[in-house]
């Protein structure tokens, strides 16, 4: 029994870690955009963390549903699938929560839905879901399941605890 545990706290901690991982990689992307496209720093982050949810959100549920996969183009293809379903369903989300649309791909080459997705950024997707599944992913299983239980569930505490005060913080405050 303890050992199932044990398995239910690791498969948390991987997802808890995964969230974590992907927001902070998203916000770094995010970073880069902002040098890349409008030559200037801007922190498109939502929340006081260097992290952008919606990114780890895609990368939780990528290693959901393709976590056992290990091949690249179907990781790709699926990636690409999944993430863009992702972002489109979470831009409706946040503008009917907020009554704004947080980003907007209109001045992107093959954009749709008025700049809600791209062409371009599912690539990006499916990329970045090829990352999670062929290194975050194992890198994350291997060295949390070397972790002893009761660091595993403090450290989930901690991190699920800091991201929702900042969220509060955020959103409430």
């Amino acid at each position: 029994m303890e050992a199932e545990q044990h398995k239910g706290y690791v498969k948390i901690t991987q997802y808890i870690f995964c969230f974590t991982i992907g927001s902070f990689v998203g916000w770094l992307y995010e970073i880069a955009m902002g040098f890349i496209v409008w030559k200037h720093y801007m922190d498109r982050g939502v929340l006081h963390l260097p992290l952008c949810p919606i990114y780890g959100f895609g990368a939780f549920v990528i290693m959901a549903f393709l976590g056992k996969r290990r091949s690249l183009p179907v990781i790709f293809l699926y990636g690409v699938v999944i993430s863009t379903a992702v972002e489109l369903g979470a831009s409706y989300v946040i503008e009917w929560i907020a009554g704004q649309q947080l980003w907007d791909y209109s001045h992107w080459p093959l954009h749709f839905l008025r700049g809600r997705i791209s062409f371009p950024s599912s690539i990006f997707f499916g990329i970045f879901s090829m990352l999670v599944i062929g290194i975050v992913y194992p890198w994350i299983e291997k060295w949390v399941r070397k972790m002893p239980a009761v660091v595993a569930v403090l450290l989930d505490i901690i991190i699920v605890a800091v991201i929702a005060v900042d969220a509060a913080i955020i959103f409430l405050g």
